[in-house]
């Protein structure tokens, strides 16, 4: 129950101006108001987020009020940082309703507590209706912290990466955080604040110590300080809740006590193993949590409802179990004999054939193990109280009497209580007296409700009685189908598991094969390698060897590979070329390929085109052919033996010979040809002059006789 005292109430209500948002740069509209004077302090038309957390802190103000508290957040997750900028005794208040109880409008509120409303509400008269409504206690206080905080002292920086005085230096980090450690559980101890404590030992002290405190964090932020020294810090922060809680402002919020009885093992520890059973020894959940504090355990089981028995493995019991069984006012079980690890194993697989439940790991395993070794020592006693009572009780008060009859209580004192409950009825207020004229009448009237009401009651209890015995067939129904659908929700999960296991065997065997292939690929690959490298070698050798030659290697009789060979093989004035492919070029070729000054060339003289074939004989380039030597190549690299490359150089140079000789012959001719040609023609011409001159005189010759 949230308790403000009467004396000291500020309110500071709040509202968000037209064209802001939280998720922007947004400003409010605010009021500060005296709750138990009942007059308004202070307004501010236009206020930042951080201003209005300033003005909250000056006026020292009890509530926070709000008509939407998502004005001042942009999600709920938002929702503790702004709690924790606030002081610790202000309190966040949403005055218009919560999700849980409902909302009504700010207009509707002041209309029905007689506050002024003229018209659309302005921000300013938002803000000190908010502020009014809450000092009224009208509204719900949002609560994000569970009453548990958490005090975690450890070292402010790493060690480092290492040197001389490393060691010196982590034997006084580790005293000094085990020094701060101990002053602050003395001080807890001092105010009698219930905690749990946990610690990461070390050699000489403790690296970290975690304190789970019990109380609000206002509390214990009063004798306990956050502070982060050189070697040493302490950082306080609340537990969060796994929902914003809204919490009336009039009034406290009954929990209720018809809450479902369980039957809890807890294995405990540095991880924590937890198993929550009903009273007929349904399994309702088996989990395990790490560094588990003892808040959180019991969140986790009043989300199943109230345990009736808490049940461990160990005698005698850790203070943690006896410290969560005190809070729930439950009874602490443990078997006579120590449980063997073969026990809990039995345990468990019985209870995964039976219920398709499977541990993960040894704490769930002994927490189960110790939860049904508590159910089986009540079993017979709880069967026969269903047996007994299932007519008479519905299901919540039979666990009930199962619950008392755990506590020690006989059965005949546990049903005698039962029923004294249900027979309490609450007072009914005595009715105003009656003129005697209507007695008569309303006698009448008595007799004929009275049989129409034994009618009633009749088909009442009949069909109360036929309700119990659905309900619990339903429940029954219920029961049943959930463990099947969870026994086909496994049978799906392991026969998709084992689908997937085959296409993860499909898939490797393929992916084996593949690599088989590639295998046999490399293998070839690599003999071929091998005899390549021989060879390599061997012609490296030879080049290397007297009465060897290197050859200069030319792929295709190109440009493109002329210009290559000769940027990777410097070619140059003397060296012999070995031609592979002589197809392609021309007489521009050839030029290209005399213009590095070579000596001769090795490949097919039949496949050089004309102009090509022409352009080296004129250049007397003797061409050998590679057919009639031996040579070694490897890639661009060759050899030929000295004699047989002077042997067909000779040849070749013989047959450039011939063919100048053949082609200074030739030209000979031609000339000869041309002169006789140019002889005879002059000849011919002359004789033709000859004949016309003697022709002519031969005409003068006739008309001087005739005159």
């Amino acid at each position: 129950m949230i308790c403000i005292a009467e004396t000291d109430l500020i309110v500071v209500g709040v509202d968000i101006l037209p064209q802001s948002s939280p998720s922007g740069v947004s400003h409010y509209a605010v009021c500060v108001y005296d709750g138990v004077n009942d007059k308004l302090i202070q307004k501010y038309k236009k206020v930042n987020l951080q201003k209005l957390i300033g003005i909250i802190r000056s006026s020292q103000a009890n509530y926070l009020a709000s008509d939407n508290i998502y004005e001042l957040v942009k999600k709920p997750s938002q929702i503790p940082h702004l709690c924790l900028q606030l002081l610790p005794t202000t309190k966040l208040v949403q005055v218009t309703g919560s999700p849980v109880h409902g909302f009504t409008s700010l207009p509707r509120l002041m209309k029905q507590n007689e506050l002024p409303v003229s018209g659309k509400l302005s921000p300013i008269a938002a803000a000190e209706a908010c502020a009014i409504l809450a000092s009224k206690k009208l509204g719900y206080i949002v609560e994000p912290f569970e009453d548990e905080t958490k005090v975690v002292v450890s070292r402010s920086k790493a060690k480092g990466p290492g040197g001389w005085s490393q060691k010196r230096y982590g034997r006084l980090i580790d005293t000094t955080v085990n020094q701060e450690a101990k002053n602050i559980e003395s001080t807890l101890v001092e105010l009698r604040f219930d905690f749990d404590k946990r610690a990461v030992r070390s050699k000489f002290g403790a690296q970290k110590v975690v304190f789970s405190i019990y109380a609000p964090i206002d509390n214990v932020t009063k004798r306990i300080k956050r502070r982060k020294g050189e070697i040493c810090q302490v950082k306080i922060f609340p537990v969060n809740k796994e929902r914003v809680e809204f919490i009336p402002l009039s009034q406290q919020v009954k929990v209720k006590s018809s809450l479902k009885r369980l039957i809890v093992g807890i294995d405990p520890g540095l991880t924590v193993g937890l198993t929550i059973l009903d009273l007929n020894g349904r399994i309702l959940k088996v989990s395990s949590y790490r560094e588990a504090s003892r808040g959180q355990i019991i969140r986790e089981i009043t989300q199943y409802g109230k345990p009736t028995m808490i049940c461990v493995d160990v005698y005698p019991f850790p203070s943690f179990v006896e410290k969560i069984a005190a809070a729930f006012n439950a009874k602490l079980y443990t078997p006579r004999s120590v449980m063997t690890v073969s026990e809990k194993n039995a345990i468990s697989r019985k209870l995964a054939m039976q219920h398709g439940v499977l541990t993960k790991n040894a704490h769930q395993r002994d927490s189960l193990a110790s939860a049904y070794r508590g159910y089986t020592k009540f079993r017979l006693e709880f069967e026969n109280i269903d047996r007994k009572y299932y007519n008479e009780y519905d299901k919540s008060l039979r666990d009930e009497i199962k619950d008392l009859l755990v506590k020690g209580k006989s059965l005949m004192e546990a049903t005698n209580e039962i029923e004294e409950t249900l027979k309490e009825e609450p007072e009914i207020s005595p009715v105003e007296a009656i003129s005697q004229d209507a007695v008569s009448q309303q006698s009448q009237e008595k007799e004929a409700l009275e049989k129409r009401s034994l009618i009633l009651q009749e088909q009442l209890d009949w069909e109360r009685r036929k309700n119990s015995e659905l309900s619990v067939e339903l429940k029954e129904l219920e029961e049943k189908l959930e463990y099947l659908q969870e026994r086909l929700s496994e049978g799906k999960s392991e026969y998709m598991e084992q689908i997937q296991k085959e296409k993860t065997y499909i898939i490797k065997e393929n992916q084996i094969s593949f690599l088989h292939e590639q295998v046999k690929q490399l293998e070839t690959e690599l003999e071929r390698s091998s005899g390549r490298v021989e060879e390599l070698k061997t012609v490296t050798w030879l080049r290397n060897r007297e009465g060897w030659i290197p050859l200069k290697v030319i792929k295709k009789f190109t440009a493109e590979e002329i210009e290559k060979t000769a940027e990777t093989y410097n070619l140059g004035p003397g060296d012999i070329v070995l031609i592979l492919d002589t197809t392609g070029g021309g007489g521009q070729t050839a030029e290209k390929l005399l213009s590095y000054r070579i000596k001769a060339i090795i490949g097919d003289e039949n496949q050089f085109s004309y102009y090509a074939k022409k352009k080296l004989a004129e250049e007397q380039i003797p061409i050998a052919n590679p057919n009639a030597v031996e040579l070694k190549r490897i890639d661009e690299i060759a050899v030929i033996r000295e004699e047989d490359l002077i042997r067909i150089l000779e040849i070749a140079i013989e047959e450039i010979e011939e063919i100048v000789i053949e082609e200074k012959k030739s030209f000979l001719d031609r000339l000869l040809d041309d002169y006789r040609k140019e002889r005879r023609r002059e000849i011919q011409e002359y004789d033709e002059k000859f004949s016309n001159e003697r022709k002519r005189r031969e005409n003068i010759t006739d008309d001087d006789e005739e005159t």
